[in-house]
């Protein structure tokens, strides 16, 4: 096994090497072969302006929406003793609430 792994290791060796010491000679294709490589321009995409949205302003008798966390205490809460799906299920939750603000039904 260690020789296959030492005949393995000098096969990778010359794979990367070989290039570098038997590659093109001379300036001429080195100059060549840079030139094709440029990368093209990209042309200029129209710019987009971005308009803020102002936030609704809640009502005065509304109830403000409970945060993420406290969601995620009553949920864990109505879970069994033992039932690890149900608590994996309300963690998922709790990471979709605060990645997007709203609890998941």
């Amino acid at each position: 096994m260690r020789r296959a792994m030492i005949c393995v290791s000098v096969m990778l060796a010359l794979l990367q090497f070989w290039p570098m010491v038997f590659g093109q000679h001379g300036e001429a294709a080195a100059t060549t072969t840079a030139a094709a490589e440029m990368p093209k321009p990209i042309p200029a995409v129209a710019t987009v302006q971005v308009i803020p949205i102002p936030a609704k302003a809640s009502a005065p008798g509304s109830v403000a929406p409970k945060s993420c966390y406290k969601q995620y205490q009553a949920v864990f809460e109505t879970c069994r003793k033992g039932d690890q799906i149900c608590r994996i299920k309300a963690a998922d939750q709790w990471d979709l609430c605060e990645a997007t603000g709203f609890w998941p039904n």
